[in-house]
């Protein structure tokens, strides 16, 4: 064999020992390090999530403490964000809201349930409920159902006390922002470890429900615009038709015509430019009620203008009585949108 040979297969030797080297090296760095990490565990959970295997899930979540750190810190940020009172009072509501802990947690199970077997935080069939208190509820409440998991920042392990902490980036949709959840993680016996618990959760509820105060009163300030733009309008609108009705006669075809050109193609128009400027709106689901009055105030206007404009037309009285019950209609629904439109202020305002 010539010496080159001889290099040849030397070196094709060498470079399998070195291969077989690292994958020795790298199955006992799996058995011997990597499984006993909290990077490992955050592993195990994702797959659990993406097999929707709810029993081994629990071999890498401490459920009892989660649930119970976590129901508090939900109350807790709740009666944050929602409650104006401070000192004595504050902690009389923050009190009577523990009474709520147990179906809290009770509904906390059920929804991580829901996620991991079904990929969504409430059964299908809607049936998750506990009395007064139910998954879906808690869920939206908490934010927790439009929040995504984006990465991992950072993981600091303090070995000598078996504990860790994750830096855990999320989105949360309605905030429209990232946040980061830390995550304690413990050691257990057997050196393996489970997610014990999120020890910034109050803040995360806190944040997610100032953004909806925060999108909620952008949605009061900009409708209220809108609806005061259009409103005056109207009112010119409305001056216009009374000099039409102070110079003209309705027996007569002109009056008529002028005002079933302005009730059509200026009211009605108007009406209906308020409507879809409203719809265009990215509406808060706290002012979802409100909203949809609003829209319909809009529609009965629209309907008594074109029913006004037809009577100016077939002069039938079945048709004006048709236009005045729509516009009877519609001023009962704008004194009930005033007093909602106080009520979720209230809420903004705190």
């Amino acid at each position: 064999m010539s010496s080159f040979a001889r290099s040849v297969r030397y070196r094709v030797f060498a470079l399998l020992a070195v291969a077989l080297a690292a994958a020795i090296g790298s199955v006992w760095f799996y058995t011997n390090y990597y499984i006993d990490t909290p990077e490992y565990t955050i592993k195990k959970i994702q797959e659990c999530i993406d097999n929707h295997d709810k029993d081994k899930i629990k071999r890498y979540i401490d459920f009892e403490h989660l649930l119970d750190t976590g129901s508090e810190s939900i109350l807790e940020g709740l009666v944050d964000s929602s409650i104006p009172a401070v000192g004595e009072a504050k902690d009389a509501v923050s009190s009577f809201s523990r009474m709520f802990k147990a179906p809290v947690i009770m509904s906390l199970q059920m929804a991580i349930d829901n996620y991991v077997e079904y990929g969504q935080w409430t059964k299908r069939d809607g049936s998750d409920n506990f009395g007064t208190i139910d998954a879906d509820m808690v869920v939206k409440r908490s934010g927790l159902g439009s929040t995504s998991f984006r990465k991992l920042d950072s993981m600091a392990v303090d070995n000598d006390n078996g504990t860790a902490v994750a830096k855990v980036r999320v989105f949360q949709e309605e905030a429209n922002a990232e946040f980061v959840l830390d995550m304690e993680f413990v050691k257990k016996e057997d050196g393996g470890w489970q997610l014990y618990e999120i020890t910034n959760l109050k803040d995360y509820i806190t944040m997610v429900n100032k953004s909806r105060r925060d999108h909620v009163k952008d949605y009061l300030d900009k409708s209220a615009a809108i609806m005061s733009a259009h409103n005056a309008k109207v009112k010119a609108l409305e001056q216009e038709v009374s000099g039409v009705l102070g110079s003209g006669s309705l027996g007569n075809a002109d009056t008529r015509q002028e005002l079933k050109n302005i009730m059509l193609n200026k009211v009605a128009a108007e009406w209906q430019g308020q409507k879809a400027e409203l719809e265009a709106m990215s509406v808060p689901v706290a002012a979802g009620t409100l909203h949809r009055l609003r829209i319909r105030i809009c529609d009965l206007h629209i309907d008594y203008a074109t029913g006004y404009a037809k009577w100016m037309e077939d002069k039938n009285a079945s048709t004006i009585r048709n236009a005045d019950a729509s516009l009877k209609q519609a001023r009962t629904l704008e004194k009930e949108a005033e007093l909602l439109t106080k009520q979720v202020n209230s809420h903004v305002t705190r």
